[in-house]
């Protein structure tokens, strides 16, 4: 591809530091040196023929602080990579930009623009009125299409271009189509989509199982179970449970009575015979009396709660007076009868 010159815009590069400026926007000031210094890495891959590379660093300068210099190189950025509908589009905004502000780079967006305008590649989309079903949308490279579109042509940048159709209810069409350099029109007629095939009859349910054969020896036995009995388990749980926390009660006891014997030995380092302590010993003897009353405290709660415990588990009702069991027979059911006593 032969670099178009850059000689129109030779005299934007000098200001370029001003066309950042001509957009009022109250962007951060580090915004605007990051745009600053993409803008710069752009001109000088431009400067050494990287077009393809230079276009990105233009378009996010462009974005972070847009100005009429950087719109006019990223769109002479890309005309000379073959994107011509992106870089007509850059001129015209360029040139509609600087016209609001009586800007003299009006004329030379507009004369750019105007000379790429023949060699845009176009595509039209055609949506005839059979094939406007409910609901159908169009995209065209993942873009939707919307109605108002629909029968005008487009420029696009050459290359392929994928146009896709779907509706509820209708099997998706899509078509991939190829716009070459200055090619005047490719139009795209969107035909009516396919219903849905209608849902096939529901499969049958599937065979009951084969009854196994009735054998009274084999199956077990069912037994009906009481109600005294469930309550009766329940009642063991909980005395066992009781009685649990009652051993824990005298274990923790046993241990603070452990801790308060050391604690008040420890104290007869730091008293004398008439009971009088230092501060050491006047300390640990508060503490080791306070650790008796708690071993002493869960101690007796512990015993209590054990015996409660034990009184529980052992009155809880172990067995009906009598059980009934029923089991399958070749003829029905047998029911069979157990006393206890």
């Amino acid at each position: 591809m032969i670099c178009r010159p850059l000689a129109r815009l030779a005299w934007g590069a000098v200001t370029a530091a001003s066309t950042f400026g001509l957009v009022a926007r109250a962007d951060p000031a580090d915004q605007k040196a990051t745009a600053q210094v993409l803008f710069e890495q752009g001109r000088h891959l431009v400067e050494a023929g990287k077009f393809r590379d230079a276009c990105p660093k233009f378009a996010e300068s462009e974005r972070l602080d847009p100005g009429i210099g950087t719109v006019l190189w990223l769109a002479d950025c890309y005309e000379n990579t073959g994107q011509t509908a992106s870089a007509w589009a850059a001129f015209k905004e360029a040139a509609g930009t600087a016209a609001l502000r009586h800007d003299k780079r009006e004329h030379v967006a507009r004369e750019r623009a105007a000379a790429l305008q023949p060699k845009l590649s176009l595509l039209n989309i055609l949506v005839p009125d059979q094939a406007e079903v409910q609901g159908l949308q169009i995209r065209r490279d993942e873009l939707i299409v919307g109605s108002t579109q629909w029968g005008i042509a487009f420029p696009l940048d050459p290359g392929a271009h994928t146009v896709k159709a779907t509706a509820p209810g209708h099997r998706p069409w899509s078509t991939e189509v190829q716009l070459d350099a200055d090619s005047a029109l490719v139009s795209v007629t969107v035909p009516l989509l396919e219903a849905d095939p209608p849902p096939g009859p529901s499969a049958p349910p599937p065979p009951a199982p084969a009854a196994a054969p009735e054998m009274h020896e084999q199956m077990p036995e069912r037994p009906i179970a009481h109600e005294a009995d469930r309550r009766g388990d329940a009642q063991r749980i909980v005395g066992a449970g009781v009685a649990g926390a009652g051993l824990l009660a005298v274990l923790g006891g046993s241990f603070y009575a452990l801790r308060a014997k050391a604690t008040y030995d420890d104290s007869n380092g730091h008293c004398w015979s008439d009971n009088e302590c230092d501060s050491v010993g006047i300390r640990d003897r508060s503490d080791a009396r306070s650790m008796a009353t708690i071993a002493t405290i869960g101690m007796g709660a512990g015993a209590a709660a054990i015996a409660a415990g034990t009184v529980i588990f052992f009155t809880a009702h172990r067995s009906a007076p009598a059980q009934a069991a029923l089991a399958p027979s070749p003829g029905g059911a047998t029911v069979r009868m157990q006393w206890s006593f």
